[in-house]
């Protein structure tokens, strides 16, 4: 059993080692790569998409995982083997030539997003970009065709990203969400003051990069084993836990955009940091799901950087490290634009309020995608339609509206879903820390934050992906997810 299971780990780190490549290719992509480099940038990334898909669906290795599959195992042993099997199984769906071609054309797809919303400010969808994303979906719905499904083709992509997850099972789970959410946001609006406005003035971007940095450290992001760098969509890139890259964005007129891109970045990091390092190319050595990615997060950016006993904290560290015009900021001030509600249209910068119906919108249109029912080229007009029906607000150019976000260019449909999953685990999770340490606040203000970090560390990071989001929700919580937990969090901080 020793010998099978340390020729199975072996094979399983080779094709870690490629996603790790893979990773740091698409990382300095967004970061540092010339603007000339994307063809060849493109091909490097379809050979190696091609050759992990060899790796997965080798013979080979399928006997290895059969083998294993046959002995009699430790229950942490049998998880690693399910999850190679489940990965290996639906690689082995996916002919080799659809793997890289998909590999190619998200590199292209995401050259030729960034360029469109770099240089198109008007009205009207990109033609240079609307061909790159039609491409996409028709292999999103080759794929999705291949891996197989029993109810909506959708379903076989939300399961990448959130093992098990349907259509039948998110729908009623979102809609209900938005049910409380949409009085919700009216209620809060029909009591909402007027926010005061920042101190006029820039700060220095180099000063916002030292302090952003700093504020990772206090998180226990560990800078010698990550980086901190700029992109045009902040993100989190994971080679392993020693080598964890994240982005965020910078501006002039508004040094808090950067804190919580940073933040909410940081929570994604400090997980990848938490994984086990032994385990490292191996599914015990992954985060479980991106739901659970999210819910860390989550709860970085809002329950502790939104919160007043973070500010009473870090505003004066802020005051020192950025000078003016931050020296002139008040708590109450910060705190009043940082926890603002309004009816915006951009996903990044929503509220915690209304964000959870930009995804709600996400989905609905990636419903009708790939259900037939709606085209590329329809997109926009649905998407205008759906933000004037959910939030009351329509965008005057696709980068206010469908353009704004990266992830279909990419390729990552079934993603966005996650993000409100995540917001329901994190606020879930929060009660089950506050349960366990006690309240919450007197840490936070204390800038001592390692509590927090070890708590989600022993529960949620350590375990890989050794139970599924749903068990490991009982696990830490007691109870499945339920969503009464992030709308009494939003009730009891807004009304």
């Amino acid at each position: 059993m020793t010998t099978v299971i340390a020729e199975l780990r072996k094979s399983a780190r080779e094709i870690g080692a490629l996603r790790s490549a893979s990773g740091l290719l698409g990382w300095d992509q967004e970061t540092f790569m010339p603007e000339k480099g994307g063809a060849v940038r493109a091909e490097s990334q379809a050979v190696l998409g091609t050759l992990l898909h060899e790796k997965l669906t080798a013979d080979g290795y399928w006997a290895q995982l059969q083998r294993a599959s046959e002995l009699a195992l430790d229950a942490r042993t049998a998880a690693l083997v399910r999850e190679l099997k489940r990965d290996a199984e639906n690689a082995r769906k996916i002919p080799a030539d659809l793997a890289g071609e998909l590999a190619r054309t998200a590199s292209l797809a995401q050259q030729a997003w960034a360029r469109a919303r770099a240089a198109h400010a008007g009205a009207g969808a990109p033609a240079d970009f609307l061909p790159w994303l039609e491409r996409m979906v028709a292999l999103k719905r080759r794929e999705a065709d291949c891996l197989g499904h029993s109810g909506s083709p959708y379903d076989a992509l939300l399961d990448q990203f959130e093992p098990g997850a349907t259509v039948a099972a998110l729908t009623p789970v979102l809609e209900t969400l938005r049910d409380g959410l949409v009085p919700l946001l009216d209620r809060i609006l029909g009591q909402a003051q007027p926010v005061p406005a920042a101190p006029s003035g820039e700060v220095s971007v180099e000063a916002q990069k030292a302090f952003n940095a700093r504020l990772l450290r206090d998180m226990g992001f560990d800078l010698d084993a990550g980086r901190l760098d700029d992109s045009t969509h902040p993100f989190t890139q994971g080679m392993g836990p020693s080598d964890v890259r994240l982005t965020t964005r910078y501006r002039a007129d508004d040094w808090l955009n950067a804190v919580f891109s940073t933040l909410h970045e940081g929570g994604h990091g400090l997980y990848e940091q938490g994984l086990p390092e032994e385990e490292w190319g191996t599914p015990l050595g992954e985060a479980v799901s991106l739901a659970i990615h999210e819910s860390q997060s989550r709860f970085w950016e809002n329950r502790v950087g939104r919160s007043r006993p973070y500010w009473r904290h870090v505003l004066p560290i802020a005051r020192t490290m950025l000078g003016s015009p931050v020296t002139e900021e008040t708590l109450d001030g910060v705190l009043a634009r940082v926890n603002a509600v309004d009816r915006s249209l951009i996903r990044v910068e929503a509220d915690e309020v209304t964000y959870n119906l930009h995804v709600l919108l996400r989905f609905q249109i990636e419903k009708e995608l790939f259900s037939g029912t709606l085209e590329v080229g329809d997109l926009e007009a649905a998407w205008n339609e759906g933000m004037r029906s959910l939030l009351g607000v329509v965008p005057e150019t696709p980068a206010q509206g469908f353009m704004q976000d990266v992830h279909w260019s990419c390729g990552l449909f079934g993603y966005f879903p996650t993000y409100t999953l995540g917001n329901l685990y994190a606020a879930q999770f929060s009660v089950a820390m506050e349960r366990d340490l006690g309240p919450l606040d007197p840490l936070i203000e204390s800038g001592n934050l390692a509590p927090l970090r070890n708590w989600l560390r022993e529960n949620i990071h350590r375990h890989g992906r050794e139970f599924p989001a749903d068990a490991l929700c009982r696990r830490v919580t007691g109870a499945d997810l339920d969503a009464g937990h992030f709308l009494k969090y939003l009730e009891g901080k807004y009304l």
